[in-house]
């Protein structure tokens, strides 16, 4: 416990202090934070969080001439994103991936003008993948001869159920898919133990847990918003990323965000009374608005006090919380090997690993690789990481290796989200839905990229517009 306990501390420095530390005055936004706010002003409203949901809302309504205070825990923008110096790249050690089918995202990139680079792994030359335990180096023609059918067999129901995509509750689930796992739905395709196997990784990835904890419903909505092509799929999940981070982003929105920030000052209590919600803070102030945006991540939902209570369908599913607890690791390591694509098993250390970065003087190369659960992989223990590394390439050696650990973040106790059985048909809707003077948004509850970045921006200016709406103010 006493363990856990500094890493947990070592965690909430990192998280605080590393995007900070990184950025010079040049690329560091004017107004990253503002230390006037005042607890004697009625703010039009108060934005809790400020990740892109909460960047997102609070850019939209302040530009929309409203009065705006955003909130967030921590030292710094991003949430559940940071970018970070290592191994000589601006690299991501939370949210990474976006591809030209996620439309909010996309249309950031090409509102500031940002440039995009791929991932080496998308034009992988091997595949590495493991039978009975061993490695088996193959052409992405022999793993994907192999695993195609698996795929088609378990994403065979997404047209029927998902014909709107980012209308997720469009059709009944009439089949109750939401209350199947995915791990479920795989035992019973007509596949091989090794198809079988290899997939359990890839839903385990998915919803960065082991697969038997994830609704199978809730993985189908990936390929849906892919347009039911499971190569788009893949091009939105992880071929394309931000030259430069996804700090690149977050800043160039808030230097076009009029709010006053106030960082380090995390919400604890938010109550509601005549028409007014006051937000306490850890620090013990007291700031109040008309209305208040909850961008705060699902499984820390738990720990703010509301007052009035909020309904029981929210507060259970605060409480049981999305899936993803899994692990996020990178590592440099000597010399040339080809660019690969791993997939390994579910209840290996890393059950997928892959060429991040690809040198051009071939001295080294930078990898990333995935886990289902601290419990496999202690990402904090270079030892540890070599192991993991070395089951995917024996004659490795791993010169450095960096990771966060989200779970133990308090402000954010999870990675990205993926909703257990039956929470998404019995608990979206509700948890979208606000609640007098307080309206919800974060990329847990999106109705389209759910759990990426493209889902907090789709949230954060649909709840933006709404509010704007609601306090009927004329755009300045």
């Amino acid at each position: 416990m006493k363990r856990r306990e500094f890493i947990k501390g070592a965690a909430a420095t990192v998280a605080t202090g590393a995007v900070t530390a990184c950025a010079t005055p040049t690329d560091t936004p004017a107004n990253l934070e503002n230390n006037t706010a005042s607890e004697s002003t009625l703010y039009d409203v108060i934005v809790v969080g400020a990740g892109f949901a909460g960047l997102t809302a609070s850019r939209d309504l302040s530009r929309n001439g409203h009065n705006v205070l955003m909130l967030d825990a921590r030292g710094r923008i991003g949430g559940r994103t940071f970018t970070t110096q290592f191994a000589d790249h601006q690299t991501d050690m939370g949210g990474t991936w976006f591809g030209s089918g996620q439309p909010s995202v996309w249309a950031e990139k090409m509102r500031y003008d940002l440039e995009v680079e791929e991932s080496a792994a998308a034009a992988s030359e091997e595949i590495i993948w493991f039978e009975n335990g061993n490695p088996v180096n193959g052409s992405p023609d022999d793993y994907w001869g192999m695993m195609v059918p698996a795929y088609d067999q378990f994403y065979a129901p997404s047209r029927a159920q998902y014909p709107h995509p980012f209308d997720p509750l469009k059709v009944a689930d009439t089949d109750q898919l939401d209350q199947k796992s995915a791990g479920e739905v795989i035992d019973s395709l007509d596949l091989n133990p090794l198809q079988k196997e290899l997939f359990h990784a890839f839903a385990c990835i998915n919803g960065h847990s082991n697969s038997y904890n994830s609704s199978y419903l809730d993985q189908l909505r990936w390929v849906a918003l892919g347009g039911h092509d499971k190569w788009v799929m893949w091009d939105n999940l992880s071929r394309f990323k931000l030259k430069g981070g996804t700090k690149v982003l977050a800043d160039k929105m808030q230097a076009d965000n009029r709010a006053t920030t106030k960082l380090g000052s995390a919400a604890v209590k938010v109550s509601q009374s005549n028409g007014t919600v006051t937000v306490t803070t850890n620090r013990e102030e007291q700031f109040k608005a008309k209305q208040v945006v909850m961008a705060v991540p699902l499984n820390t939902c738990k720990d703010i006090e509301f007052s009035p209570a909020l309904s029981p369908v929210k507060t259970s599913a605060f409480n049981e919380g999305h899936t993803g607890s899994g692990t996020k690791i990178y590592a440099k390591v000597k010399g040339k090997f080809p660019k690969f694509f791993g997939n390994g098993t579910q209840d290996m250390p890393l059950c997928f690993l892959w060429t991040e970065y690809d040198s051009a003087d071939e001295a080294d190369q930078v990898l990333c690789g995935f886990g289902a659960s601290p419990d496999l992989l202690d990402i904090n223990n270079p030892i540890a990481v070599e192991a993991a590394v070395k089951q995917y390439l024996p004659e490795a050696e791993v010169l450095e290796t960096f990771g966060y650990d989200w779970n133990l973040d308090p402000w954010s106790k999870g990675t990205w989200c993926m909703y257990p059985k039956g929470m998404l048909t019995s608990a979206l809707a509700e948890l979208q839905r606000p609640e007098g003077n307080i309206q919800f948004a974060n990329a847990d509850i999106a109705d389209g990229w759910r759990g990426f970045i493209d889902g907090a921006i789709e949230s954060g200016a649909q709840v933006a517009q709404a509010v704007h709406t609601k306090l009927g103010v004329t755009t300045a």
